[in-house]
């Protein structure tokens, strides 16, 4: 079969890569002139620059995909040059619970083996069928998907992710290093359910790596064996329609400067985000899903920071995590829906310095989470330069010399996320809400069209880049039962 896939983002290039070590015809249609989506790498001024993903957790994925493209495993290292990120995080906290202003260097300085066997624990009994795997709501009267769900309660993955982590954890620092994650569940670490300690464990328990030459290079590398393997990619197409008849899709046609192309295809694969993906699918009969709630938002600030400044910051991490006292209510602000959704009164931020890891000069970059597009519909292009500044003013106050007064590169609010096509300008995709859970997110095939599968963050199994990338191989074998 000739397989079309709109959209090179990782799912999109594991779900090529897999098709092509099936026997497939591929062809990639990609809208933009790169290839990553959000994992890809830009070039602003002359500095490389990770808009989305700043780091890459389980990468047996990408060798995964890589290897049924025809490229071998030492091969594939040599071409990815990944470095170890350590630690994988540093968390700043101000005073707290009693404790004085301090830093908590992860995993090194978590002391908590009793959970850290629980949460091991909780991946082990998860990953193969309900992240990994293509369990489905309707698998459930599958005797064995049964039993495996069962284990999973016994377990505890319903309860709260902050519950399970206060039985085994004192520490108000370690709590908030083991549960920060909920952001990219998008719900508040006391909603969200505690399965989601595979996230958690990705990071911590599994390690972090960083490329080189940007975190767009993975893709880069996945592009290639694409090419090699006797896959296309097309750039500066952008999909308008898809054509079919009975349920079925025959092609599609997509546009670039000149003119419309019209590309027949025995199925596709599509990976772009719910509105682009919705628009796609009905003329055809294909039915998007119920309303689904959305994760929060966040503006991302890339500067261009002198080097001597940043050696006399607080942490000297890749990835730190400054946090304000105000958690819990944090997140209630952020996460609030249909309007009701604030700025943090008590901003926490993510800061990643590549050049840490690469030993080489680099741009440093400022994550602010914030409410999506539906729970504050606030005007970002007039108000966005200006709330990246307010954020550098305060990480100055909290001691990051010169930050305030750097060359900022380039900033993206929501309102730059939803004009590249993302559900209510959120990069991250539907919450992970108890009915938004792996099987039971939106599933992979799409209903009314026998031939058309989804793969990326809107479907199963989630948000992140492993998610990413399963859900590509996934879509593979969808498509070619199809």
């Amino acid at each position: 079969m000739h397989i079309g896939i709109i959209g090179a983002g990782l799912s999109g290039l594991s779900a090529a890569l897999h098709l092509l070590g099936a026997g497939h015809e591929v062809t990639v249609i990609e809208r933009s002139r790169h290839v990553g989506g959000r994992a890809g790498t830009v070039r602003i001024g002359g500095h490389v620059v990770d808009p989305g993903a700043s780091v890459l957790t389980m990468p047996e994925l990408v060798f995964d995909a890589l290897a049924a493209g025809g490229l071998d495993r030492f091969a594939a290292e040599d071409e990815l040059d990944l470095l170890p990120v350590t630690p994988a995080y540093a968390g700043r906290f101000p005073a707290l619970d009693g404790l004085p202003p301090s830093v908590l260097h992860v995993p090194e300085d978590l002391a908590v083996p009793e959970h850290m066997r629980w949460q091991q624990g909780m991946f082990d009994a998860a990953y193969e069928r309900f992240i990994a795997g293509d369990a489905a709501w309707g698998s459930y009267a599958n005797p064995r998907d049964l039993a495996r769900l069962g284990g999973l309660v016994r377990r505890g993955a319903l309860r709260s992710m902050q519950h399970q982590v206060d039985r085994r954890v004192d520490d108000p620092r370690a709590r908030r290093m083991l549960t920060f994650q909920a952001l990219y569940a998008g719900v508040a670490p006391s909603a969200a359910r505690a399965v989601y300690a595979v996230i958690s464990h990705m990071d911590v328990g599994l390690g972090v790596w960083y490329p080189r030459a940007g975190m767009g290079w993975v893709a880069s590398v996945m592009a290639r064996q694409i090419q090699r393997a006797g896959g296309r990619l097309l750039f500066d197409h952008e999909v308008i329609g898809l054509d079919g008849r009975r349920g079925r899709v025959t092609g599609l046609r997509a546009r670039t400067i000149t003119r419309v192309h019209q590309l027949p295809f025995d199925g596709v694969v599509l990976t772009a985000d719910s509105p682009v993906t919705d628009r796609l699918i009905a003329p055809l009969g294909g039915r998007a899903p119920r309303r689904v709630r959305l994760s929060p938002s966040a503006v991302v600030a890339h500067l261009d920071v002198d080097p001597d400044l940043q050696d006399h910051w607080p942490t000297q991490a890749h990835h730190t995590l400054d946090f304000g006292a105000a958690w819990e209510r944090t997140f209630a602000e952020i996460t609030a829906t249909r309007g009701r959704g604030r700025l943090m009164s008590d901003p926490s931020f993510l800061i990643t310095r590549p050049s840490v890891t690469t030993g080489e000069p680099g741009p440093v970059s400022v994550l602010a989470p914030c409410p999506n597009l539906e729970s504050a519909p606030l005007d970002w292009d007039t108000m966005g330069t200006d709330y990246a500044r307010d954020a550098l003013r305060t990480l100055e106050g909290r001691g990051y010399r010169g930050i305030s007064d750097a060359e900022v590169l380039h900033v993206d609010t929501p309102a730059d996320w939803a004009r590249q096509g993302m559900s209510a300008g959120t990069p991250f995709a539907a919450a992970h809400t108890l009915t938004q859970t792996g099987p039971l997110r939106r599933p992979q095939r799409v209903p009314g069209i026998a031939n058309a599968v989804l793969a990326g963050s809107m479907t199963h199994p989630g948000v992140g880049v492993p998610p990413a990338l399963i859900s590509g191989r996934l879509a593979a074998e969808a498509i070619s039962s199809s």
